[in-house]
């Protein structure tokens, strides 16, 4: 399932936590599958104190659940979880982009490059185009200027049910043109200093995504259909 960890830059323990990120991401490790440590660790062919340290992190970020002694379980995401974090990125990511319409081109610029630096990420794989996207994301709240919405995102997507959440979206069809193209319409406002267009634009690519997991017929209209 996981291959074996060999020496690199980063610690045993993030190492390990970005090889279980990424299972769960490819669908690999799916919700309701058991993790037990002893078992990580032998397959991943380290001890079993960074899997510890791995799994206790993943716990946190709410992915994933005790479940006997070891072991944990991958938390299932209902539908109504999902709805519910999509509108709460609507109110943090979307009223962030209008702030950041006041910095107008140099926040666009931001926002640019980070789109630019998507090369950076394997953004044919789940995890890549998942980490991409945060970035992406991430750098129209930091445009904002505004700290406490910088410090809601992060821990929004630090929970760790973005992980999941895009893993449902992923299609293998993610590119760095692609990402460009999605998240134009977000530049164009932000470069035009406009802060209407830009929170619409950011809330209508929201609801791109949460349309990608045709979670309730009945919202018809309000949910854009995915391009």
């Amino acid at each position: 399932m996981l291959e074996p960890i060999a020496n690199g830059r980063r610690s045993l323990a993030d190492e390990a936590y970005q090889r279980i990120t990424a299972a769960m991401l490819s669908g690999t490790i799916a919700p309701g599958a058991r993790l037990v440590m002893d078992a990580l660790a032998e397959e991943l062919e380290i001890s079993r104190t960074p899997v510890r340290d791995a799994l206790r992190r993943l716990e946190q970020e709410g992915l994933i659940e005790p479940a006997g002694r070891r072991g944990f379980v991958v938390r299932e995401i209902d539908a109504e979880e999902i709805r519910q974090t999509y509108e709460a990125r609507e109110a943090i990511e979307g009223y962030a982009a209008r702030l950041a319409a006041r910095r107008g081109a140099l926040a666009a610029a931001e926002v640019r490059e980070a789109i630019a630096r998507a090369d950076e990420f394997e953004i044919d794989t789940p995890l890549g185009s998942y980490l991409a996207n945060r970035a992406v994301h991430r750098s129209v709240v930091a445009a904002s200027g505004n700290r406490i919405l910088l410090d809601l995102f992060d821990d929004l997507w630090g929970r760790g049910l973005a992980h999941q959440i895009y893993a449902g979206c992923f299609r293998g069809e993610d590119s760095h043109a692609a990402l460009r193209r999605k998240h134009q319409p977000i530049v164009r406002a932000l470069k035009a200093a406009d802060g209407d267009a830009a929170e619409a634009a950011m809330t209508a690519h929201l609801r791109d995504g949460l349309a990608l997991h045709h979670l309730d017929a009945n919202l018809g209209a309000a949910v854009t259909p995915a391009r």
